[in-house]
């Protein structure tokens, strides 16, 4: 059933939070938002104690071809689930999956990202990978300015939803100068005007400052990710301002390249919320480390330059950079762990991270129906027990989730009225 009300809950509509609020929701759309509704023939959830907010969006992961890993990310509370960078062929299956299912988030993904051969994320797949007969034959190699259009016009044909860049050199990894191929400044700006003539927004990949710096020039919308090899300059902030760009920052990920946020993360891996609605394996995993960093790169440096982005007026916008059987980068779980570092490490209130996963990622990608709790949007929805404005690990006390109005019943932990 997609029509109902939910009524006696606190409700964080996208923005603020208001207090015995109710919402009515017809066929998969909410309807109206006010103190009290009144309507008969319809289901009532009375949730006393409850919050209700937007099904929360994962700027920042790589589902692959596993339905697992979206439905995994579902029943964390994710609705909306942002793929950044897959083989197309996956992507056009993870959108089937989406169109066919409830109890399975939105996809939302570039399919392809702008690869050049011999370039990142393929040369360190190549090297992680245990499969000897993987070929990279089809991925794009955008190595000049003539190729951003073709790039661009296939990106459109094969129905991508923004574009990604990937800016590696290996600089804050701790890759020798030279092995990993990286596409020149001028050709990611070629990118960059080829999308933006389209009507496209453009995220790039860059780990260390000075691939910052590049994208950020080329004129790129979003990061997604923030640095870690060095401390954060006012010239970044003034390109991040220039551009209007927002940061996606992956704290997560930051600190397991590093190993620096070990006991954080094994503290959630011991949280029977996260434990009852992941793999054994994956409880391993969160706490696991990636290890690649270069010898001066420090955790700090990622947890600073938010709070310094933030000071100076930068969107923030959440991801977790999922990504199947990567250590510390386990799908669901990274983006509460996500939410919380920005809270206890970077600063920000627990509202600020609860825009920066709902209608900031929404507004700034412009997508109209979601993000927000409002009449006339798509009632995807998400009910937790506590109060996440003031404890926003509150976030994994999830009572029930919704998209397009359609209950999700598939966890013990959920209540059924």
């Amino acid at each position: 059933m997609n029509s109902f009300i939910i009524k006696n809950v606190r409700l964080f509509d996208g923005e603020n939070i208001h207090e015995d609020s109710s919402v009515l929701v017809e066929d998969g759309i909410i309807k109206q938002v006010q103190q009290d509704i009144e309507k008969s023939g319809l289901l009532i959830f009375s949730k006393p104690g409850h919050t209700l907010l937007p099904g929360l969006i994962d700027a920042h992961s790589h589902p692959y071809r596993e339905s697992r890993l979206s439905e995994q990310a579902f029943r964390f509370g994710i609705t909306t689930l942002m793929d950044m960078h897959n083989l197309h062929d996956n992507a056009v299956q993870q959108k089937q999956w989406a169109k066919e299912r409830k109890d399975f988030p939105d996809i939302k993904s570039c399919h392809f990202s702008a690869t050049i051969e011999g370039g990142w994320p393929a040369w360190v797949e190549k090297r992680l990978s245990n499969n000897e007969f993987a070929t990279y034959d089809d991925w794009p190699n955008v190595a000049t300015e003539d190729d951003a259009e073709p790039f661009i016009e296939t990106a459109i044909r094969n129905g991508s939803d923004y574009i990604k860049l990937m800016h590696e050199a290996g600089r804050a990894i701790g890759i020798k100068k030279g092995l990993i191929v990286q596409p020149r400044e001028a050709v990611q700006a070629a990118i960059v005007r080829a999308a933006h003539e389209r009507g496209l927004k453009v995220v790039a990949h860059a780990l260390s400052l000075k691939d910052t710096l590049e994208v950020l020039r080329a004129g790129v919308d979003g990061l997604a990710h923030t640095f870690f090899d060095e401390p954060i300059t006012p010239e970044v902030i003034d390109l991040y301002k220039r551009n209007n760009a927002w940061v996606n920052p992956t704290l997560v990920a930051a600190g397991s390249l590093t190993c620096e946020s070990k006991e954080i993360l094994k503290s959630f891996s011991e949280d029977e919320r996260v434990k009852s609605r992941v793999s054994t394996e994956d409880v391993q995993l969160i706490h696991d480390c990636l290890h690649m960093k270069s010898p001066g790169a420090k955790w700090e440096y990622a947890i600073d330059s938010v709070r310094q982005l933030k000071a100076a007026g930068v969107d923030i916008i959440c991801g977790s950079d999922a990504a199947a059987g990567a250590p510390g980068l386990v799908f669901g779980a990274n983006l509460h762990i996500e939410m919380y570092l920005l809270v206890n490490k970077a600063g920000l209130s627990p509202i600020e991270v609860l825009r920066a996963t709902t209608s900031v990622t929404a507004d700034r990608f412009g997508w109209s129906d979601r993000g927000r709790i409002a009449a006339g949007l798509k009632a995807d929805l998400l009910l937790v027990e506590g109060n996440p404005s003031v404890d926003i690990t509150d976030l994994l006390n999830i009572r029930g989730i919704w998209r397009d109005g359609v209950k999700f019943n598939g966890h013990p932990g959920f209540s059924q009225n």
